[in-house]
């Protein structure tokens, strides 16, 4: 291996010499995990046959990055790894397990950009990351990663779902019709904890002075989706299957908080690119684009409804000074309409949002206030959007969805001239 290491330094000495030890290698798997030990074996069975079947005379490495797990998730691991050897596969060359880990303290981005190290220098062609927290991985979904950017010459893969109306709504309402309106192209999953990529963007990302950025911290996986993008690099969707919901709310506000920060952040680091008004464009994809599943679901809209109310009384000092006034008066006078006749309309949702980024960029207050001051605003829209869609088929959520991507794009100027020059707050 003949890459220099020295900026690589984060790794330790122990997962280099693994890396070492391996060489060069046509295919990368990396498996991420934290506390896991329930599922990766799935993960992991579905992964080495997906790897052993479909790609049997590559050379191929695993890697499993753990951030600090204390439930016995590498044991588990080693428990389920076969490497073929019951189930009759062979692989005519060469297949690797290396591992590395840290504490708890260990962020998300660091675990990504352990996988990219590792990728670049085995020189791998096609790369995959795996969620070791998935609870339903199919060899075919893992195959449906690699073989865009492997047999097909791709960049960067993102995945496709079958997802309940009422899941993913955080994609559905803001990152998914914001970075299309930006960036021109419709990636459905930004914010994905499977994906692919190819050697020569895990080299590109990996030259960029960004990883210590805060902001990066929270949202490596968009990042990387927004570089691949914004620079030429050739992108695609693949269909993986269902998408199972959230079994708990539980950390769903730092979820929220972390990727508007990440995209955010994206937005002032990719500027250059964006505001030059990115014209938009198809994305080839391959499967299904978008389809519901039928699972019947309980959700506590009232709840969401009064945490919006007292969220925006609650708040109301910090959004004066982020929100022009007659926005924050519109967002006042919403706050006092009863359960029925909410409704949290397409223009004020991307008015909001739009001036959320430029008062992020112009840093008007403190970046984490703002961000935690956007968590009951999407609350808001949030209950609006149940409401509206109580009743609602495929068909109807997919015009919906359209419609809200058309209203961010009528108001990219309105977004451009407020991220230009500093606004006023209603203060």
């Amino acid at each position: 291996m003949e890459r220099q290491v020295s900026e690589d330094s984060f790794l330790s000495d122990d997962f280099l010499r693994q890396l070492i030890s391996v060489g060069n290698v046509d295919l990368l798997v990396g498996i991420l995990s934290r506390n896991d030990s329930s599922t990766i074996g799935k993960v992991v069975s579905a992964a080495e046959e997906a790897l052993l079947r479909k790609f049997p005379r590559e050379r191929i490495a695993l890697v499993h990055v753990d951030g600090g797990s204390k439930d016995g998730t590498s044991e588990a691991l080693k428990e389920a790894s076969t490497l073929g050897a019951s189930s009759g596969m062979g692989s005519l060359r060469t297949l690797r397990w290396i591992s590395t880990g840290s504490d708890n303290s260990w962020q998300p981005a660091n675990m990504v950009r352990t996988v990219l190290t590792a990728a670049d220098l085995l020189h791998a062609k096609g790369c995959a990351v795996l969620a070791a927290s998935t609870e339903n991985p199919t060899p075919s979904s893992v195959e449906s990663l690699l073989h865009p950017v492997y047999r097909e010459d791709y960049d960067f893969v993102a995945p496709l779902y079958s997802r309940h109306k009422y899941d993913g709504l955080l994609t559905r309402n803001f990152l998914y019709p914001l970075c299309r309106a930006l960036y021109g192209k419709p990636v459905r999953e930004l914010r994905a904890s499977e994906f692919a990529f190819s050697g020569r963007l895990a080299g590109y990302c990996l030259s960029r002075g960004e990883w210590q950025n805060e902001g990066l911290q929270g949202g490596a996986e968009m990042w990387l989706a927004i570089t691949a993008m914004s620079n030429g690099f050739r992108c695609v969707q693949s269909y993986l299957g269902e998408k199972p919901r959230a079994k708990s709310n539980a950390g769903v506000v730092d979820a929220i908080r972390h990727a508007v920060n990440g995209l955010f952040w994206c937005l002032e680091s990719t500027e250059s690119y964006w505001l030059k008004g990115a014209a938009p464009d198809s994305l080839p994809t391959i499967g299904p684009e978008h389809k519901l599943t039928s699972e019947s679901i309980r959700v506590e809209r009232k709840r969401i409804f009064q945490m919006y109310k007292s969220g925006v009384a609650e708040l109301s000092q910090i959004l004066s000074g982020i929100l022009n006034q007659e926005t924050h008066a519109e967002l006042n006078r919403l706050a006092d309409a009863g359960e029925e006749e909410f409704r949290f309309s397409n223009a004020l949702w991307v008015r909001i949002v739009y001036e959320f980024a430029a008062a992020y960029h112009h840093s008007v207050i403190n970046r984490s206030h703002l961000v935690q001051a956007f968590v009951p605003i999407y609350r808001g829209r949030v209950y609006s959007f149940l409401t509206q869609h109580r009743s609602a088929g495929s068909d109807a959520m997919e015009a919906d969805l359209e419609n809200l991507c058309q209203e961010f794009d009528r108001q990219r100027n309105f977004f451009f001239e407020r991220w230009r020059t500093k606004g006023q707050g209603a203060s």
